[in-house]
């Protein structure tokens, strides 16, 4: 007969028999626990190889946000700024003006004949309106120390307009409230407190003849056009002013000191009315080595899913199971692991078709290119190296220098077609490294990793079912063990009874 207490069955390990249940009942579970064993050496594979997939496609991933995303202009391989690189030199030195040029300039001598105004914003300020000595934003506008008193209408608030947007502020609204409500609205000026001049300024964040700032005094007396507290009347819209100068013997009008004509960006900086004049050169250099370093980069990428194709499976490393960890030190288990997880993802199907499609990308023409790979000094290497580009140096110089525009177009040339196979035709080689980086992510992470993830769920399910009928065959065994352990000692009881009814004296 068998106890139970709170906890669960009251097992009674060889009290009575001298036998070992514990060790008879694991031994006697060897064909079970084996079963469990094996099952989640299979649920651990399957999330290794699933991890080993979210690490190539995050290497790619990487690869394809360094360079070939619009998010990173200065190293996207996919603009036409990456191959037509211009530096610029002033040949009048000056301070006046600053020029960069980008990927749609035109080489050649640029003079700027005078620079009659700068852009202005729209501003209208006051002096020594504040009387006390250090200006706390943070104090009520009722608090606030001013030449001018704030007046508040009888609901205790004051109200005004700036370009049409209207502002109430009551007397508990502490100033930088006021202030931040101001800047931060569709009224497009920015408020500010100068400790120099004690007053305040109003200023359109736009630059330009079309910026304005225009105050309308609606209650109490902030920009009243009489005795404004803040020192800065109701009036008529206060207009900016626009940049004004002369490139090449035409005037040029625009509303910021920031502006590109022709690929060239002119940012101003003072008025001039002596000519300003530089040369704008093409930096074939420069484009050499941003394209010799993604070529790298991608030589690098192009190893590492080769390496992982080609890695030794060793069939006798499977994963450890808790038993076996236990009689291990993390170094053993470590060193253990890395040969179990090698070549999990050996001669991978879509590994192996993405670097066929980046050799094809490559050693396939581009239509209207009118210039190959080759002949600009990029070649790949062998389908043993997974098709590797080697760069001349020399080609790809002169190349830049006699025909960027085909440079620029083998690499990024965009077709239209819908049609894929033409479309694959047409575009620049940079482009199809793009779309075939693209299509292999896309295809892990809908379909294989989907697929891995279903096997992990429906393994982890088997695992559990096989873990309830060990649980269920061990305590039918322990009942069993139990039983007889309760037997035993129940005829040990009846056996010492008898033997002592036995040696009880008898009377003559």
């Amino acid at each position: 007969m068998s106890s139970t207490s709170a906890l669960g069955p009251l097992r009674l390990s060889g009290l009575s028999s001298g036998i070992d249940t514990d060790a008879v009942v694991k031994a006697m579970l060897t064909t079970e626990q084996t079963r469990v064993d094996k099952q989640k050496q299979t649920t651990t594979k399957l999330e290794w190889k699933a991890n080993a997939l979210r690490e190539i496609n995050t290497l790619i991933k990487n690869f394809r946000s360094s360079y070939l995303s619009v998010l990173n202009p200065s190293s996207n391989m996919l603009s036409a700024s990456a191959y037509n690189i211009y530096t610029t030199t002033l040949l009048t030195p000056t301070s006046a003006v600053s020029i960069s040029a980008g990927s749609s300039a035109v080489a050649g001598k640029v003079t700027i004949n005078s620079i009659t105004q700068l852009a202005a914003s729209a501003k209208v300020s006051s002096t020594d309106v504040f009387t006390g000595e250090s200006l706390n934003t943070g104090t009520r506008l009722e608090d606030l120390e001013l030449a001018t008193p704030l007046l508040f209408d009888s609901d205790g608030n004051i109200s005004f307009s700036i370009n049409g947007k209207d502002f109430t502020f009551s007397k508990d609204t502490t100033l930088s409230e006021m202030m931040n409500t101001i800047n931060s609205s569709e009224a497009g000026v920015k408020m500010t407190y100068s400790s120099l001049t004690k007053g305040f300024a109003i200023t359109a964040k736009a630059t330009g003849s079309s910026s304005r700032v225009e105050i309308q005094n609606i209650s109490g007396n902030a920009f009243a056009e009489e005795d404004a507290a803040f020192g800065i009347a109701a009036q008529e819209p206060v207009y900016g002013q626009d940049a004004i100068l002369t490139i090449e013997g035409r005037q040029v009008v625009k509303s910021s000191n920031t502006f590109t004509i022709d690929g060239i960006t002119y940012t101003l900086n003072d008025e001039s009315s002596a000519p300003i004049s530089f040369n704008v050169q093409r930096d074939v250099e420069s484009a050499v080595n941003k394209i010799t370093s993604f070529i790298d980069a991608y030589n690098s990428l192009i190893t590492t899913l080769q390496n992982k194709l080609e890695e030794k499976v060793y069939r006798d490393y499977l994963p450890l199971t808790d038993v076996q960890k236990e009689s291990m030190k993390d170094k053993e288990i470590e060193l253990w692991e890395e040969k179990a997880k090698s070549g999990l993802i050996r001669n991978d199907a879509a590994i192996s078709s993405l670097l066929s499609s980046l050799r094809g990308a490559f050693y396939t023409a581009v239509e209207s290119a009118g210039v190959s790979a080759a002949e600009i000094g990029l070649t790949t290497g062998s389908y043993g190296d997974g098709g590797k580009i080697t760069v001349d140096k020399d080609k790809l110089r002169k190349a830049l220098e006699n025909n960027p525009d085909m440079v620029t177009n083998l690499f990024t040339a965009i077709s239209k077609s819908e049609d894929k196979a033409q479309a694959n035709r047409e575009s620049g080689l940079i482009v199809r490294i793009s779309n075939a980086l693209l299509n292999y992510t896309s295809s892990v992470t809908d379909n294989t990793l989907a697929s891995l993830e279903k096997r992990i769920s429906d393994s982890k399910d088997a695992e559990d079912t096989l873990l309830d009928r060990l649980a269920v065959r061990q305590e039918a065994l322990y009942a069993r063990f139990t039983a007889m352990e309760s037997a035993l000692a129940s005829l040990s009881s009846q056996s010492s009874w008898l033997t002592s009814l036995l040696s009880f004296p008898t009377s003559k």
